[in-house]
Protein backbone atom coordinates (compact mmCIF):
# COMPACT_ATOMS: atom_id res chain seq x y z
CA UNK A 1 0.00 0.00 0.00
CA UNK A 2 1.50 3.69 -0.91
CA UNK A 3 0.89 6.33 1.66
CA UNK A 4 1.26 9.82 0.06
CA UNK A 5 0.50 12.77 1.81
CA UNK A 6 1.16 15.61 -0.80
CA UNK A 7 0.03 15.63 -4.71
CA UNK A 8 3.91 15.91 -5.89
CA UNK A 9 5.42 12.58 -4.85
CA UNK A 10 7.14 13.88 -1.98
CA UNK A 11 7.90 11.40 0.09
CA UNK A 12 6.56 12.26 3.68
CA UNK A 13 6.19 11.81 6.85
CA UNK A 14 9.63 13.06 7.16
CA UNK A 15 9.57 10.23 11.02
CA UNK A 16 7.79 8.61 12.86
CA UNK A 17 7.13 8.54 16.79
CA UNK A 18 5.82 6.11 19.29
CA UNK A 19 2.26 6.11 19.50
CA UNK A 20 0.85 3.48 21.81
CA UNK A 21 0.53 2.89 25.07
CA UNK A 22 2.58 6.46 25.85
CA UNK A 23 2.65 6.89 29.57
CA UNK A 24 1.22 10.72 29.54
CA UNK A 25 0.00 13.77 32.34
CA UNK A 26 -3.51 12.87 33.54
CA UNK A 27 -5.95 16.06 35.48
CA UNK A 28 -7.49 14.63 38.53
CA UNK A 29 -10.70 15.48 37.49
CA UNK A 30 -10.26 13.63 33.86
CA UNK A 31 -12.16 10.41 33.81
CA UNK A 32 -10.43 7.10 33.26
CA UNK A 33 -12.44 6.35 30.43
CA UNK A 34 -10.67 8.83 28.28
CA UNK A 35 -7.45 7.10 28.72
CA UNK A 36 -6.27 3.94 26.85
CA UNK A 37 -5.53 2.27 30.25
CA UNK A 38 -4.50 3.66 33.94
CA UNK A 39 -1.05 3.83 35.05
CA UNK A 40 0.31 1.55 37.95
CA UNK A 41 0.77 3.17 41.04
CA UNK A 42 0.26 6.98 39.75
CA UNK A 43 -3.33 8.35 39.07
CA UNK A 44 -1.74 11.61 37.85
CA UNK A 45 -0.71 9.56 35.07
CA UNK A 46 -2.38 7.37 32.28
CA UNK A 47 -1.44 5.40 28.64
CA UNK A 48 -2.47 7.43 25.57
CA UNK A 49 -2.21 7.21 22.06
CA UNK A 50 -1.93 8.09 18.57
CA UNK A 51 -0.48 11.28 16.94
CA UNK A 52 -1.74 13.15 20.12
CA UNK A 53 1.43 11.53 21.67
CA UNK A 54 3.69 10.98 19.26
CA UNK A 55 3.76 14.96 18.07
CA UNK A 56 4.21 16.29 21.65
CA UNK A 57 7.23 13.51 22.13
CA UNK A 58 8.58 14.91 18.96
CA UNK A 59 8.12 18.43 19.91
CA UNK A 60 10.16 17.42 23.18
CA UNK A 61 13.02 15.21 21.26
CA UNK A 62 13.35 19.31 19.31
CA UNK A 63 13.40 20.88 22.49
CA UNK A 64 16.39 18.64 23.33
CA UNK A 65 18.48 19.51 20.33
CA UNK A 66 17.67 23.58 20.47
CA UNK A 67 18.95 23.19 24.20
CA UNK A 68 22.38 21.04 22.81
CA UNK A 69 22.96 23.18 20.04
CA UNK A 70 22.69 26.23 22.13
CA UNK A 71 25.04 24.64 25.26
CA UNK A 72 27.18 22.71 24.16
CA UNK A 73 27.11 23.63 20.50
CA UNK A 74 27.63 27.00 20.97
CA UNK A 75 25.45 28.19 18.13
CA UNK A 76 22.79 30.72 20.04
CA UNK A 77 19.83 30.69 17.22
CA UNK A 78 19.45 27.56 15.63
CA UNK A 79 16.74 27.26 12.79
CA UNK A 80 14.22 25.14 12.37
CA UNK A 81 15.76 23.32 9.36
CA UNK A 82 19.05 22.58 11.54
CA UNK A 83 16.55 20.81 14.12
CA UNK A 84 15.08 19.15 12.21
CA UNK A 85 18.61 17.64 10.17
CA UNK A 86 19.81 16.90 13.18
CA UNK A 87 16.52 14.88 14.46
CA UNK A 88 16.35 13.27 11.08
CA UNK A 89 20.00 12.57 10.80
CA UNK A 90 19.77 10.33 14.15
CA UNK A 91 16.88 8.17 12.53
CA UNK A 92 16.94 4.53 12.97
CA UNK A 93 15.00 2.25 10.62
CA UNK A 94 11.78 0.73 11.71
CA UNK A 95 12.00 -3.15 10.83
CA UNK A 96 8.98 -4.76 12.41
CA UNK A 97 6.31 -6.71 10.24
CA UNK A 98 3.68 -4.51 10.83
CA UNK A 99 6.18 -1.46 9.86
CA UNK A 100 7.29 -1.91 6.71
CA UNK A 101 5.33 -1.88 3.55
CA UNK A 102 5.77 -0.98 0.00
CA UNK A 103 7.55 1.04 -1.95
CA UNK A 104 10.78 -0.39 0.23
CA UNK A 105 13.41 2.21 0.37
CA UNK A 106 15.14 5.14 2.53
CA UNK A 107 13.09 7.59 2.63
CA UNK A 108 9.51 6.22 2.35
CA UNK A 109 6.13 6.55 2.26
CA UNK A 110 5.28 4.36 5.09
CA UNK A 111 8.27 5.66 7.91
CA UNK A 112 9.69 8.49 5.94
CA UNK A 113 13.56 8.43 7.57
CA UNK A 114 12.56 6.18 10.22
CA UNK A 115 11.66 6.15 14.15
CA UNK A 116 13.50 9.42 16.37
CA UNK A 117 15.98 7.97 18.40
CA UNK A 118 18.16 10.13 20.51
CA UNK A 119 20.65 7.96 21.46
CA UNK A 120 21.78 8.69 17.80
CA UNK A 121 20.92 12.42 17.70
CA UNK A 122 23.31 13.49 20.19
CA UNK A 123 26.30 12.50 21.74
CA UNK A 124 26.15 11.11 25.13
CA UNK A 125 27.97 8.81 27.22
CA UNK A 126 26.43 5.65 25.29
CA UNK A 127 28.12 6.36 22.62
CA UNK A 128 31.56 7.98 23.39
CA UNK A 129 33.65 8.39 19.90
CA UNK A 130 30.19 10.42 18.51
CA UNK A 131 31.12 13.96 17.48
CA UNK A 132 28.39 16.38 16.32
CA UNK A 133 29.11 18.95 13.67
CA UNK A 134 26.87 21.60 11.87
CA UNK A 135 26.40 24.46 9.66
CA UNK A 136 23.72 26.53 9.83
CA UNK A 137 23.83 29.75 7.34
CA UNK A 138 20.43 31.42 7.64
CA UNK A 139 22.03 34.06 10.22
CA UNK A 140 25.13 34.21 7.58
CA UNK A 141 23.80 36.45 4.34
CA UNK A 142 26.95 35.91 2.45
CA UNK A 143 26.58 32.31 2.96
CA UNK A 144 23.39 31.67 1.99
CA UNK A 145 22.94 30.14 -1.73
CA UNK A 146 22.32 32.57 -4.19
CA UNK A 147 22.73 30.96 -7.69
CA UNK A 148 21.55 27.46 -9.50
CA UNK A 149 25.14 25.87 -9.68
CA UNK A 150 26.43 27.56 -6.49
CA UNK A 151 28.51 25.36 -4.32
CA UNK A 152 29.68 25.19 -1.25
CA UNK A 153 32.27 22.47 0.00
CA UNK A 154 33.42 21.06 3.44
CA UNK A 155 36.41 18.98 4.66
CA UNK A 156 35.76 17.16 7.48
CA UNK A 157 38.55 14.07 8.84
CA UNK A 158 36.44 10.48 9.66
CA UNK A 159 37.85 8.08 11.72
CA UNK A 160 36.78 4.22 11.43
CA UNK A 161 34.44 2.28 13.77
CA UNK A 162 31.28 4.30 14.24
CA UNK A 163 28.95 5.08 11.80
CA UNK A 164 29.13 8.15 9.50
CA UNK A 165 25.62 9.81 9.17
CA UNK A 166 25.22 13.24 6.99
CA UNK A 167 21.65 14.97 6.89
CA UNK A 168 21.13 18.29 4.71
CA UNK A 169 17.95 20.10 5.21
CA UNK A 170 16.51 23.71 4.26
CA UNK A 171 12.89 25.71 4.57
CA UNK A 172 11.94 25.45 1.48
CA UNK A 173 9.26 28.41 0.18
CA UNK A 174 5.65 27.66 0.75
CA UNK A 175 3.95 26.53 -2.97
CA UNK A 176 3.54 23.52 -4.50
CA UNK A 177 6.03 21.60 -5.04
CA UNK A 178 9.91 22.09 -4.17
CA UNK A 179 10.74 25.78 -5.18
CA UNK A 180 14.83 25.37 -4.56
CA UNK A 181 16.57 22.08 -5.25
CA UNK A 182 19.38 20.98 -3.30
CA UNK A 183 21.51 18.16 -3.69
CA UNK A 184 24.31 16.66 -0.88
CA UNK A 185 27.49 15.37 -2.66
CA UNK A 186 29.89 13.26 -0.05
CA UNK A 187 32.86 11.47 -1.32
CA UNK A 188 36.36 9.73 0.85
CA UNK A 189 39.07 11.11 -0.83
CA UNK A 190 39.42 8.11 -3.16
CA UNK A 191 36.73 5.82 -4.73
CA UNK A 192 33.59 6.26 -2.79
CA UNK A 193 31.12 8.61 -3.80
CA UNK A 194 27.07 8.97 -2.34
CA UNK A 195 24.57 11.53 -3.21
CA UNK A 196 21.81 11.78 -0.88
CA UNK A 197 18.39 10.18 -1.03
CA UNK A 198 19.51 7.75 -3.86
CA UNK A 199 17.98 5.04 -2.14
CA UNK A 200 15.00 6.78 -1.77
CA UNK A 201 11.13 4.94 -2.94
CA UNK A 202 10.55 6.30 -6.00
CA UNK A 203 7.02 6.22 -7.13
CA UNK A 204 8.81 7.10 -10.85
CA UNK A 205 12.36 7.16 -11.86
CA UNK A 206 13.76 8.94 -14.55
CA UNK A 207 16.89 7.90 -16.10
CA UNK A 208 19.30 11.37 -15.43
CA UNK A 209 17.21 12.19 -12.62
CA UNK A 210 17.47 11.78 -8.75
CA UNK A 211 15.63 9.53 -6.91
CA UNK A 212 13.87 11.69 -4.29
CA UNK A 213 13.49 15.09 -6.92
CA UNK A 214 10.68 16.89 -4.58
CA UNK A 215 12.63 16.44 -0.77
CA UNK A 216 13.83 19.47 1.04
CA UNK A 217 16.08 16.72 3.38
CA UNK A 218 18.85 15.05 1.60
CA UNK A 219 20.45 11.96 3.68
CA UNK A 220 23.50 10.07 3.06
CA UNK A 221 24.79 6.98 5.75
CA UNK A 222 27.77 5.07 5.77
CA UNK A 223 27.71 1.97 8.49
CA UNK A 224 31.52 1.52 7.88
CA UNK A 225 33.32 4.26 6.73
CA UNK A 226 37.20 4.02 5.62
CA UNK A 227 39.03 6.87 7.57
CA UNK A 228 40.61 9.35 5.79
CA UNK A 229 39.78 13.25 4.88
CA UNK A 230 36.06 13.30 3.62
CA UNK A 231 35.05 16.29 1.07
CA UNK A 232 30.76 17.26 0.96
CA UNK A 233 29.49 19.43 -0.97
CA UNK A 234 25.92 21.22 -1.04
CA UNK A 235 24.89 21.83 -4.68
CA UNK A 236 22.48 25.04 -5.31
CA UNK A 237 20.84 22.64 -8.59
CA UNK A 238 17.86 24.53 -9.19
CA UNK A 239 16.93 27.79 -7.30
CA UNK A 240 13.79 29.02 -8.57
CA UNK A 241 13.14 31.84 -5.98
CA UNK A 242 16.79 32.64 -4.36
CA UNK A 243 18.55 33.26 -1.99
CA UNK A 244 18.55 29.89 0.02
CA UNK A 245 19.65 28.95 3.51
CA UNK A 246 20.34 25.32 4.54
CA UNK A 247 21.76 23.56 7.88
CA UNK A 248 24.34 20.77 7.27
CA UNK A 249 24.68 18.24 10.43
CA UNK A 250 27.08 15.08 10.67
CA UNK A 251 27.78 12.50 13.27
CA UNK A 252 30.57 9.98 13.57
CA UNK A 253 33.93 9.65 14.54
CA UNK A 254 34.93 12.98 13.69
CA UNK A 255 38.03 14.39 15.04
CA UNK A 256 38.13 17.73 13.46
CA UNK A 257 35.85 20.41 12.86
CA UNK A 258 33.82 21.06 9.87
CA UNK A 259 35.52 23.48 7.87
CA UNK A 260 34.09 25.32 4.55
CA UNK A 261 36.53 24.81 1.51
Amino acid sequence: MLFRSVDDSRIKPDVVAPGTDIAAARSKDAPLRRFWGAFPGNARYGFMGGTSMAAPYVAGCAALVREWLRTQGGWATPSAALIKAALINGTVRITGQDSVAELLGEPNFHQGFGRIDMANTLPNPTAPAVRLRFDDTWKQPARILKDSGQRVRYRLQVGAGTPLRICLAWTDLPANGLQNRLVLLVDDGGSQKWIGNTGAAAVMTIAGNPADPHNNVQVVRVPNPAPGNYTIVVVAADLLFPPQAFALVVTGDLPSPLQPA
